[in-house]
């Protein structure tokens, strides 16, 4: 018997209740492994005071990856980095909705933007901002399950280009919605410093590599165009597919607080950090679990043309 409870989650995910960090066993380290592959999120309530339980669960779930960006590195520990904050590395203020935010970055699935997607990432809440700052996670696979058959059927062999970036085309399954980079007035500008990735294209709908189960692969933010397809059919269909995969059914929307550990499987989930006041202030660090999943491939052609530029 595992020495922990596994309490559903609001829609997608599970909470793990009663686990000993510091006191794993072999099998209880396979029960947890098992669970995140069941549930593709898990919440680890106020589990972590410190980097190193950080790093000891995370290590659950494979081994880590140690981040190229030297200066995001925590101190002592370079399997972690910082996050948030109003440093070079903060990403700059947008405004989303008349709210000027630090650290907001729209629905993606990290590092969609290469053709390996990441195997998954560990958050930790250092210090939580007062207004904002939660993380919202959507299960693709259970999204993908419940799709009408003649879209499932329709996206089943199409593929999507994509970019990095920091600002998607539009708000793309929140109709409605307004965002944007905030002026020098309004907040601070990004200093990040990006590589020059190129273009590369993934499948819309893809095989997880350890439980077999379909799942969309979508990454909003990133998103240019689905190839072989009239730009203005592209988003529709685009559009259609991320506002349902986006319906609060297949949604965990996580109020943070100090010490929670949240755990994502990135091959099945999509994620949206809201961000928070340029008033206000977050630290959160992540550790990245190594070994990416091959899914699209470099993109040989036209970019420009093909987005419909």
């Amino acid at each position: 018997m595992s020495s922990f409870e596994v309490l559903p989650l609001d829609h997608i995910g599970a909470e793990i209740v009663g686990l000993d960090p510091h006191g794993m066993t072999e099998e209880v380290k396979r029960d947890l492994y098992a669970t995140w592959l069941d549930h593709g999120v898990l919440l680890f309530r106020e589990a972590a005071p410190d980097p190193e339980t950080h790093v000891k669960l995370a290590k659950v779930f494979g081994d880590l990856e140690i981040h190229p960006v030297k200066s995001l590195l925590v101190p002592g520990n370079d399997e972690l980095i910082f996050l948030g904050g109003h440093g070079k590395n903060s990403g700059g203020a947008r405004v989303m909705d008349g709210n000027v935010l630090i650290g907001q970055t729209y629905w993606h699935q990290d590092t969609a933007y290469t053709p390996n997607i990441c195997k998954g990432s560990m958050l930790r809440m250092v210090k939580k901002s007062e207004r904002f700052g939660n993380t919202i996670w959507s299960d693709t696979s259970k999204a993908y399950d419940a799709l009408p058959k003649a879209i499932s059927d329709r996206i089943a062999r199409l593929e999507t280009l994509q970019c990095y970036t920091d600002m998607p085309r539009r708000t793309w399954g929140m109709p409605g919605s307004a965002l944007r980079h905030a002026t020098s007035e309004e907040g601070p500008q990004s200093e990040v410093e990006v590589p020059d990735f190129p273009y590369v294209v993934h499948p819309m709908v893809t095989t997880h590599p350890e439980n077999g189960r379909n799942a969309l692969l979508l990454s909003p933010l990133g998103y240019l165009t689905i190839l072989g397809m009239p730009e203005d059919e592209a988003d529709d269909l685009f559009e259609e597919v991320v506002a349902h995969t986006l319906k609060p059914e297949f949604c965990f929307d996580h109020t943070w607080t100090e010490d929670d550990l949240v755990l994502w499987d990135n091959r099945r989930t999509l994620h949206y950090a809201e961000g928070f006041p340029v008033d206000d202030d977050r630290m959160i660090q992540r550790a990245t679990l190594a070994g990416p999943q091959p899914t699209g491939r470099e993109f040989e052609g036209d970019a420009a043309r093909s987005a419909g530029a």
